[in-house]
């Protein structure tokens, strides 16, 4: 029997504050204090409700982001959601970057 261990796997991922003010900071539309749609990282991103943002997954379809999750792509550039519990379990944060 082999032993086998995981490689590292980097990744990009925002929370939904930061999500927040980077739709405030690149020019979306502001109702009621909050970025209506805008892109990031080249896909559209839909406001739902103050606490829910719509984005479009691998494919086509839409992903609920909610502050209870991370929004990572991956370096084929599709966005994914991934609950803070799972994503915390499984990553940390690259120091000195």
């Amino acid at each position: 029997m082999a032993r086998y261990v995981s490689r590292p796997e980097y990744t990009e991922a925002v929370t939904f504050e930061e999500l927040v003010e980077y739709g405030k900071q690149h020019g979306a539309n502001i109702v009621n204090g909050m970025p209506w749609s805008f892109d990031y990282k080249g896909q559209p991103v839909t406001h739902e409700n103050n606490a829910c943002y719509l984005v479009p997954g691998e494919r086509g379809e839409l992903m609920r982001f909610t502050p209870q999750h991370m929004l990572m792509n991956d370096e084929e550039g599709h966005l994914f959601t991934c609950g803070l519990d799972i994503f915390n379990q499984t990553y940390e944060k690259v120091k000195n970057e």
